[in-house]
């Protein structure tokens, strides 16, 4: 996979800052209890569903519940997951309108997969031969869920693909508004003039 045309989100910017400050380079780095730790909070390991805990105010500081029950990968995608709330978010989720909730998902989401799978870490590795290896290649190298791969490759591939036809379709416009430039018209126009005059010149010569 070509990663040239990727661009960072502002999130996953604001991210990737956040791990060079503290010094975390490599996919050997991503240790999320020291990740917790940089962003102010702890883990705790309860055999209960994962979630997030936090007041809002100007400590920063959170708690993290991990369900002690599930296997490290999905632990650890879990934990990129929820510690996007107290980071992001504002306010209980239980009260919050369904479409609050959704969208507070989605933001999670995409945070999961910023700071799971950090772009700036992935450019770094070997690119499997086959390209159908890459997901599995990433959940063994971050130790995520395969799931989680796939959707960070899938939104990695997609960017790329979105960033080419864009390159695609300026080219495009570059070459219609090159072809109506009244400056390139007169050109032309000057060029068959030329063209027809040296024409007609021959046929003179040729009947004389």
């Amino acid at each position: 996979m070509d990663y040239t045309h990727y661009k960072t989100s502002p999130l996953e910017e604001w991210i990737n800052e956040m791990y060079f400050t503290h010094s975390i380079y490599t996919p050997n780095d991503l240790d999320i209890h020291r990740i917790a730790e940089v962003f102010g909070g702890e883990i705790l390991y309860l055999p209960t569903r994962s979630h997030a805990y936090w007041d809002d105010d100007d400590t920063g500081e959170f708690l993290i519940s991990l369900d002690s029950r599930l296997d490290k990968p999905v632990q650890r995608s879990h934990f990129f997951h929820e510690l996007c709330h107290p980071l992001r978010h504002v306010g209980n989720q239980k009260v919050l309108p369904k479409t609050f909730r959704d969208l507070q998902e989605t933001q999670a989401s995409l945070f999961q997969q910023y700071a799971a799978i950090p772009f700036f870490m992935v450019r770094e590795l070997e690119v499997p031969l086959y390209e159908k290896n890459i997901v599995n290649y990433w959940a063994h190298v971050f130790n995520v869920t395969v799931s989680l791969a796939l959707r960070r490759y899938n939104q990695i591939k997609s960017r790329i693909i979105q960033a080419k036809n864009d390159l695609k379709l300026l080219s495009y416009h570059r070459s219609l508004y090159q072809k109506a430039d009244p400056a390139n018209r007169c050109n032309e126009a000057k060029e068959m003039f030329r063209v027809a005059i040296q024409r007609k010149k021959e046929k003179e010569v040729v009947y004389k």
